[in-house]
């Protein structure tokens, strides 16, 4: 839309900081492409399916978030609005983040940070990885593995810990904004070298001073004067520096602390460089650097800055500026503003709040940044392969469909899928990396049911899911007519099912009062709590022979908590519908030794307690907590041992 994109957004009270930011992001094209098209209904179904398990509130909280960015977003760029009230983002991040609650004046890229981290962990999917995407979700961190695995050592425990690692994580945000940062230490000792890689989502670089100006121009050729741009900045982040004095490191080899050199470098370009300059300082009375730090609005090239052994692999490593944030004021107080850059016009615009108006990029150079968006730009022969790709595969598709015609062949040829997720990073990001279908997969690798029939996944043709997978690799293969579903998800469905219902029963029989007790083998009861809470085998019938004797009277030396628990009847009948087993021992107190009781029959309407056609109580759409501890599973079975209950036969 020509239209969209200028609308404003209203300061609710000292909310400058948020609209700048919001201004920033949302004006980046992936950031628009991919979240304009994401259905965080289907998401959250999927994730439903996937993880089999409540969702926990800081999780529907942080979902809630992304929400409202995609609402904002979408208005934005409708056109239709001049200003916006981003009035539900703001309580949003109230909620979640009590440093925002008191509408004071707070920092830009703090905001930025914990926007990206609050969506990350909402669209954070745990899938198991296939054998052609395990080693990276993108082209260029496929590249950049051996230079991971360098950092990180290929001996035999770095392939232990690799097949340790089942499940990986990733998600819209850092398939966006993760970059990798290595770091390399040597001991000028010893000579050892300690290299450790770590995610990012943005770069913080300092304005450096003169003595860190003079070496940068001593170590990098090029430059012969001293303009404080933003290049000097990256090569002052990347130059070597020195630990020592307080600063020392410790040698693993030398077990000391010893004097050593410091060098950082990238591994792995992210999709959106979230770059952000120090102009902040915080010493005795603190201050602001108000030096002028000169930036490309094209063409700002990473390359010198990548791992030496993987610099000259990258394919793309040029960005292009989407997004300005600026500061104006000192430390106690001022004003942001951003401008941006419309990708449908190309044109730049300065907002001030509610204001919207065009500049010059001249004008937008010559602007104080304190946060820069920069955006990798395509490669332009990746993006006509895989045009060409998709149309050949689509032209194929409409041949085989008239050859079928012409012989009147009614079979249907069963096209291949792949998954939405990655045909959108086709459309909207620089490197969309080998084919992703893991979307489309439970944690245990088998296809999600219903997952032909969502927006999950793109039918394609057979001829084309093989062009695409010889050019681009990736995987895993899955046909529309796969059989979905998987028995693991099932089980652990089942035990959040059962979990619930018993817990239910117990809350409601709590109220009205226990009528008797059922004693029930310890060890079952081990097993069952096993199998619930940390997803240990199924446990057989309820075996509450071990209890007794031939004769049916129980043996010496049992101890309750010990030997025996006392369940209440409605949880005895729920467990023994499900197990089977017995037999049935109750007594009036948690005792074995006590004298038989015999309970009244239920009451008809006692068989449900209160619980729905789908096995949950009133009190089943309460969160479920983590795995409970023994004191609490006591409890909450009914486990303590009244006064006056004679441990063994007199």
């Amino acid at each position: 839309n020509h239209d969209g994109g200028k609308a404003g957004l209203a300061n609710l009270g000292n909310t400058c900081f948020l609209n700048a930011s919001l201004q920033a992001l949302m004006h980046c094209p992936p950031i628009v492409g991919m979240f304009l098209g994401f259905d965080i209904g289907q998401f959250q179904e999927a994730k439903r399916l996937r993880d089999r398990e409540p969702m926990t509130k800081a999780v529907a909280r942080k979902l809630r978030l992304v929400r409202c960015f995609i609402d904002l977003m979408r208005r934005i760029w409708t056109g239709k609005y001049s200003v916006c009230a981003p009035k539900e983002i703001v309580g949003t991040i109230m909620d979640l983040y009590r440093a925002f609650q008191n509408y004071g004046q707070h920092d830009s890229q703090e905001f930025i940070r914990c926007l990206l981290n609050g969506m990350h962990e909402a669209l954070t999917i745990k899938a198991k990885p296939s054998n052609a995407v395990e080693q990276s979700t993108n082209a260029e961190s496929d590249r950049s593995s051996a230079a991971d695995a360098e950092a990180r050592g290929t001996g035999r425990k770095e392939r232990k810990r690799k097949r340790k690692d089942k499940l990986v994580e990733y998600s819209l945000v850092s398939d966006l904004f993760e970059g990798t940062l290595r770091s390399d230490v040597t001991c000028e000792n010893c000579g050892n070298i300690s290299t450790t890689c770590e995610s990012f989502f943005d770069l913080s670089l300092e304005i450096p001073k003169e003595p860190e100006l003079k070496r940068v121009l001593t170590n990098f050729v090029g430059l012969t004067s001293q303009p404080l741009a933003l290049e000097t900045l990256l090569h002052t982040f990347c130059t070597s520096s020195d630990l020592n004095n307080a600063n020392q490191y410790r040698c693993e080899a030398c077990n000391q602390k010893v004097d050593a050199s410091k060098v950082l470098s990238l591994t792995r370009l992210p999709e959106v460089l979230c770059i952000h300059i120090k102009r902040f300082s915080y010493h005795l009375y603190g201050s602001k650097v108000g030096r002028q730090v000169l930036f490309k609005l094209q063409d700002l090239d990473m390359r010198p800055y990548l791992h030496p052994s993987i610099r000259e692999e990258f394919v793309s490593t040029r960005y292009d500026l989407y997004g300005v944030v600026r500061h104006s004021g000192g430390l106690s107080g001022g004003h942001y503003v951003s401008c941006a850059k419309s990708h449908v016009t190309g044109r730049w615009f300065l907002f001030d709040d509610r204001s919207c108006q065009a500049i010059t990029p001249e004008s937008v150079a010559s602007q104080q940044a304190y946060v820069l968006m920069y955006v990798r730009k395509p490669d332009p022969n990746l993006r006509r392969q895989l045009s060409r790709t998709l149309l050949a595969a689509g032209a194929e598709q409409a041949v085989d469909k008239e050859e079928q015609e012409k012989t009147n062949d009614t079979s249907d040829e069963v096209p291949y899928l792949v998954s939405w997720y990655w045909r959108q990073k086709c459309s909207y990001m620089s490197q969309p990396g080998p084919i992703d279908n893991r979307p489309l997969f439970c944690c245990h690798g088998l296809p999600l049911p219903g997952f032909a029939q969502s927006r999950l996944a793109v039918p394609i043709p057979r001829r084309g899911w093989e062009k695409l997978r010889a050019r681009y690799g990736g995987g895993p293969a899955v046909r529309a007519d796969a059989k979905a579903g998987c028995f693991q998800c099932d089980l652990v469905e089942t035990r959040s099912r059962e979990k619930e219902r018993i817990m239910s029963l117990e809350r409601r029989s709590a109220r009205k009062g226990v009528d008797g007790w059922y004693i029930v083998d310890e060890t079952w009861m081990k097993s069952w709590r096993d199998f619930i809470v940390k997803g240990e085998p199924r446990p057989g019938p309820i075996s509450n022979g071990n209890l007794l004797r031939p004769d049916g009277s129980p043996k010496k030396g049992l101890h309750p908590a010990k030997h025996y628990r006392g369940l209440i009847a409605p949880v005895w009948r729920e467990l023994l519908s499900i197990y089977g087993g017995g037999p049935e021992i109750v007594r009036m107190k948690i005792s074995i030794y006590a004298p038989s009781y015999k309970p009244p029959p239920p009451r008809p309407s006692s068989s449900q307690e209160g619980i729905d056609a789908n096995g949950e109580g009133e009190d089943s759409g309460q969160e479920m907590g983590g795995e409970i501890d023994r004191r609490d599973r006591d409890r909450d079975m009914v486990t303590e041992e009244p006064e006056g209950v004679e441990a063994e036969a007199t």
